[in-house]
């Protein structure tokens, strides 16, 4: 008998301008051809994720606009958000590659997907519920929100973005980044509905998020998981979140990349040879 959950779900952390170090760990196993189920993504994981998967974006595309941010992008997004600046492409011209990624968002949905990826989905904080959402659909599996909505709505980092309004499961939310209390989805890849049999999970070591944050947590999680878990960690310390410096973007493809190393592509060939 068939097991109908995904074999190999990519959780994808939270981390702001931090993100290239994501589409660079997409470009690797891309390259190695490793076969993603599904994916999941908090903040700008949920934004590199739904151009990767939902848009199908190339993750080299995704490099190469994250080097052509300028270093307030964020910023004159967020200012367009809040009506401070015009909407549409004349509003969002600073953000320059970070627009017209909306925009692509805008044209995608949950019932194409790309590069073999059967689900997609992301976490939202609800502020009126205070509980943390899961918003993931795939082709045949309706979805709560849009692809769009649900980006904008795990993105919307409190005090910069302004919460997205939407009314789920016949009831009004507020949703909101939920970054300071889940940065990387990977609970939620193991737990249903996803009910992943293997997750890769990718953390940019956002401080913000206490809980995981600690170490403690982690080495708890490699206990519980075992081999069904495996964790990369791309070296993006001393990278700003918010606003990025000169050789930043360069750093952090970098790290994104060689944090799948020799030992990590191992397992992953290990987890494809598995019946």
């Amino acid at each position: 008998m068939n097991d109908p959950r995904p074999r190999i779900v990519l959780a994808l952390g939270a981390g702001g301008r931090r993100g290239v170090a994501l589409a660079a760990v997409l470009d690797r196993l891309h390259q190695e051809s490793i076969p993603l189920d599904a994916i999941l993504g908090c903040s700008v994981g949920g934004i590199v994720g739904a151009l990767y998967t939902a848009a199908g974006t190339d993750p080299g595309v995704l490099i190469e606009d994250a080097r052509r941010l300028g270093p307030g992008a964020l910023f004159t997004l967020a200012a367009a958000r809040w009506g401070l600046a015009p909407r549409g492409p004349a509003g969002a011209a600073g953000a320059g590659p970070l627009a017209r990624a909306v925009g692509r968002l805008e044209r995608a949905s949950f019932e194409t997907l790309h590069f073999g990826v059967r689900r997609f989905g992301v976490l939202a904080l609800d502020l009126l519920s205070r509980r943390i959402l899961l918003i993931e659909g795939g082709p045949g599996r309706a979805a709560s929100l849009s692809i769009a909505r649900a980006v904008a709505a795990t993105s919307a980092i409190p005090g910069i973005f302004p919460p997205v309004a939407a009314r789920i499961a016949g009831r009004s939310r507020l949703l909101v980044d939920p970054g300071w209390f889940t940065a990387v989805p990977v609970e939620h890849a193991f737990a249903p509905p996803i009910a992943a049999r293997r997750v890769i999970a990718v953390d940019l070591s956002l401080l913000s998020c206490p809980r995981q944050a600690r170490r403690r947590y982690w080495d708890r999680l490699r206990e519980s998981c075992g081999d069904r878990l495996l964790i990369l960690r791309p070296r993006v310390r001393g990278c700003g979140t918010m606003i990025s410096r000169p050789g930043d973007a360069a750093r952090l493809v970098e790290a994104g990349r060689e944090s799948v190393d020799a030992a990590a592509l191992r397992t992953l060939r290990s987890w494809i040879a598995t019946p």
